[in-house]
């Protein structure tokens, strides 16, 4: 069990706002229709049960237009009346103009300096001109990029990528593999070992849940093994996806079976995975 950890993926959220309208759906689809409902900071330390969570990076998961602008002066501040140590990582619209994607991004780092980087979840294609709008605006001003890429859009990506050497990128949910049968898992073992081999980006062990269904060791462990041999300790980052990860179990199984896969690793190791890098690549104690 490590003494300190830095969850690099969650999400809070208050369903009194009207920012999450495909939640329920989502739901309803995975067959864990208690997902839709509100989940805080009392909610994410009882799923917990006593893993020694120090510092956090909610990720914006809002589905409704534009909610993303919103949903960050609600959480930064909630995390800031209960002097929670937390970076953030927003979005933005992929439909709207260049100039409004880059004034929505300015808007979020004028919200709180402890915005740390964008995400987008749907309708981001990785030749278009609002990719490179975002990637452009996080490079100029030193912020992250957390990359959702799929197996078959990874090649895209990588192209993308090339372009912005500098960039500092974190590839999310482990690659986001798409299936379990063999087919699916060698295309994903594929595009993890050439975002691994052609990026310097970080990878966050996270999200499984979501396509394994499942959180046991035996089940996580083809899975995660590959990420850190491809990657290496320097670049392998913890995230819980907690609330979305109970699609395949509790917290405390994604943690037990962590410790399963590695933790017999040497402690130096582990503290990278579960601290080090995150603190590194999400700027924590660093003021912008």
């Amino acid at each position: 069990m490590p003494q300190h950890v830095v969850d690099a993926h969650l999400h809070l959220w208050d369903l009194n706002h009207p920012w999450y309208p495909g939640l329920q759906a989502f739901a309803e689809d995975v067959g864990k229709p208690e997902l839709y409902s509100d989940f805080g900071l009392d909610d994410y330390a009882a799923a917990a049960d006593g893993f020694p969570v120090d510092q956090y990076v909610h990720v914006s998961a809002v589905t409704a237009p534009r909610a993303y602008l919103e949903e960050l002066r609600w959480v930064a501040k909630v995390a800031a009346d209960r002097g929670v140590d937390m970076r953030f990582v927003g979005s933005v619209d992929p439909t709207l103009s260049a100039h409004d994607i880059c004034a929505d991004l300015d808007a979020q780092a004028a919200i709180t300096p402890e915005f740390r980087g964008v995400r987008v979840l749907y309708g981001f294609e990785p030749d278009s001109q609002a990719a490179r709008t975002v990637l452009r605006w996080l490079d100029d001003h030193d912020l992250v990029f957390d990359l959702t890429a799929h197996p078959e859009t990874m090649d895209g990506w990588l192209r993308t990528l090339a372009d912005f050497p500098n960039l500092s990128v974190v590839l999310e949910h482990t690659g986001w593999p798409t299936a379990t049968d063999t087919e699916a898992f060698t295309a994903w073992r594929r595009a993890i070992t050439t975002c691994a081999e052609k990026t310097s980006a970080s990878c966050k062990i996270s999200g499984l849940g979501m396509t394994t269904g499942a959180l046991s060791a035996e089940t996580l462990r083809p899975w995660v093994e590959p990420v850190v041999d491809a990657f290496g300790w320097d670049r392998v980052i913890f995230g819980s996806n907690i609330p979305i990860e109970h699609i395949g179990g509790r917290y405390v199984d994604l943690v037990d079976s962590l410790n399963t896969i590695i933790g017999d690793e040497p402690a130096d190791e582990q503290d990278r995975f579960y601290r080090r890098n995150a603190l590194g690549v999400y700027g924590f104690g660093q003021g912008r």
